[in-house]
């Protein structure tokens, strides 16, 4: 009796490397990535334990980086070949691990033609400034954080983009009174502000003009809160109260 269990898969070694395939929607080639490669497999060969995943057509599944170090170098590939893989199982493998970035994510989901995901990679194009995880919350149109399994996902949807273009004009105009303009607990507690129907941001950054020094690094999103909260009071008769 065998302790090995079943054997499930074949794992082959091969030059032919006509065979190999980019698939559509795998995440971008990182050219630091294929540096440290080629630095690692010039002195040692093939990451040992480790083989590239493609389908019945040749698609590479998980491994391109692999691939096309070893290609340069002259290195066979070893690889193993799940037939009925495909680009939704490309994703599921890489769907909350390390190696992949939401960026990366973004990208093949753009591939696919998904319309939420292309509205938010346009709205980075115009924000470049800003990072992904805030440009999520403005496209949302909501200052809590977009879990990364939904992202992943491909569940992610935008609401009013209008909103979102001004949300995201409104954090650019920031930029000259607060270098941590772009920070995430910044970004967040504008948001909380603009949410609320008591608050003109016309007022708000007038009275930053006014008093420049007011606006300071907080290390909490509730600190910036409270601090817009006594910027935004200044001189006004009917104060508001911004944190709740």
């Amino acid at each position: 009796m065998s302790y090995l269990g079943k054997k499930v898969n074949e794992v082959y070694q091969t030059k032919e490397y006509n065979k190999f395939k980019l698939i559509k929607g795998n995440r971008l080639i990182k050219q630091p990535k294929l540096r440290k490669l080629e630095k690692s497999m010039t002195k040692e060969g093939w990451v040992s334990g480790s083989y590239v995943i493609v389908n019945s057509k040749w698609e590479i599944i998980d491994g391109q980086h692999r691939v096309m170090t070893a290609m340069k170098l002259n290195i066979p590939i070893t690889y193993c070949m799940e037939r009925k893989s495909n680009e939704k199982t490309m994703r599921t493998l890489n769907t909350g691990g390390d190696n992949w970035l939401m960026n990366d994510h973004l990208h093949g989901l753009v591939e696919d033609g998904n319309p939420h995901y292309v509205k938010l990679q346009n709205f980075m194009k115009e924000f470049p400034e800003l990072k992904i995880t805030e440009c999520l919350m403005l496209c949302k149109n909501m200052y809590t954080s977009v879990p990364r399994g939904t992202f992943e996902s491909g569940e992610f949807t935008t609401r009013d983009m209008n909103i979102a273009r001004t949300w995201g004009g409104y954090v650019m105009r920031m930029k000259p009174f607060a270098k941590y303009y772009n920070s995430g607990i910044f970004v967040r507690a504008l948001i909380v502000c603009l949410g609320k129907e008591c608050f003109n941001f016309e007022e708000f950054i007038h009275k930053v003009e006014l008093r420049p020094t007011s606006l300071v690094k907080c290390g909490t999103r509730e600190q910036y809160i409270q601090l817009f909260e006594n910027i935004y009071n200044y001189r006004r008769s009917d104060k508001v109260n911004l944190r709740y």
